[in-house]
């Protein structure tokens, strides 16, 4: 009914506001996939590097790590998109772009990292990686950087949509994205 129980403190209003927005997106007010949402990020990401940095050395378990990995950041990237849901074709380009850069990254390096020191195969898995959300990323948010990001003003209403918003954006989640990735690699 829009309105809060009787009582209600503005501790627990802010608490189920909180809880909210970690759960809907902010834009189609749809309920987000929970592998998706950011709270997810830290420990599957964490559990995803650990087996890419586990199984590095066979050639079928680099392409099926960097396969999962790809595939669990399309879940997150299209979760955390903005505005409606992309097509199927803005959704599945980025993805086998993604993915087919990453596997082709880790196996490249892997053929060069046999004749280098074995610390070197422990980067492999991050260079992928890197390279694969240089990809990834853009690709999956094109429309954005080819139409722009809505842009509001301090009191939430709209005011246009900007190019230069989301190159700047997109380019931070890349560079994030890599961030987050490299304290476990």
């Amino acid at each position: 009914s829009g309105k809060e129980p009787p009582r209600t403190t503005v501790e627990e209003l802010w608490k189920a506001k909180t809880i909210y927005d970690s759960a809907f997106h902010p834009e189609t007010g749809e309920k987000m996939i929970m592998i998706g949402r950011m709270s997810a990020q830290a420990p599957c990401n964490m559990a995803i590097i650990g087996c890419m940095l586990t199984f590095h050395k066979s050639t079928s378990a680099v392409v099926f790590w960097q396969w999962i990995n790809q595939s669990f950041n399309a879940v997150v990237n299209y979760t955390n998109r903005s505005g409606k849901s992309p097509s199927f074709r803005e959704l599945f380009l980025p993805y086998f772009f993604a993915t087919t850069g990453a596997v082709t990254t880790a196996i490249g390096l892997n053929a060069v990292a046999h004749r280098a020191p074995p610390l070197i195969g422990r980067f492999i898995p991050f260079a992928a990686v890197a390279a694969a959300n240089c990809i990834n990323i853009p690709m999956m948010r094109q429309k954005e950087l080819s139409k722009g990001i809505l842009v509001k003003d301090a009191d939430g209403i709209p005011i246009g949509y900007s190019k230069i918003a989301a190159k700047s954006a997109i380019a931070q989640v890349v560079f994030s994205r890599i961030a987050m990735a490299s304290p476990a690699m």
